[in-house]
């Protein structure tokens, strides 16, 4: 259950940790679902049609394609998927602690009411503390991502050059 944002901001740091969703670069998509979905109001609930494979996530009755890559990427092809989703209800934040180099990060997420007073009534705490979602970055490898509704550039889909044979030299 999502703690409120009065709550949050009389936290010391360990009870803050406890209170965020921690995501590893090995979880599974159905586990950024369930995870951001334990958060939501009842009303808001996601859902997956197929945990396997939950590339079509439903939120408020209406289905949403996700975009997976089946790569290391696809948690935050998750992740910013989901964002852009519930985008009108909730707005998503990472931990900036967790966000450089670690293999877990912590997001926080705040109705879009929440995240209004935090930028207005506690600013310096939103932003010593946390970032806001880069939909477009894989947090854990820095590599362009699509998400809902955004596909990749294609300058970021293929490589710029030629990758050569480990045996050639020149």
């Amino acid at each position: 259950m999502r703690t409120p944002l009065a709550k949050l901001i009389a936290l010391d740091e360990d009870a803050l940790f406890d209170a965020l969703i921690w995501i590893d670069w090995r979880s599974f998509e159905s586990e950024v679902v369930e995870s951001f979905s334990a958060e939501l109001a009842a009303e808001d609930a996601l859902t997956m049609s197929d945990e396997e494979d939950p590339r079509e996530i439903v939120y408020r009755g209406v289905s949403y394609a996700i975009p997976l890559t089946v790569s290391g990427r696809d948690r935050y092809v998750m992740i910013a998927s989901l964002a852009e989703i519930l985008k009108d209800r909730y707005r998503v934040y990472v931990h900036s602690d967790s966000y450089g180099g670690s293999d877990t990060h912590g997001f926080l997420l705040l109705t879009t009411a929440e995240a209004e007073d935090a930028e207005h009534q506690h600013r310096k705490w939103l932003h010593d503390t946390f970032e806001p979602l880069d939909q477009e970055i894989d947090g854990f490898s820095g590599e362009a991502i699509p998400y809902y509704g955004h596909e990749l550039p294609e300058s970021a889909a293929k490589p710029t050059t030629e990758k050569k044979p480990f045996w050639k030299f020149w």
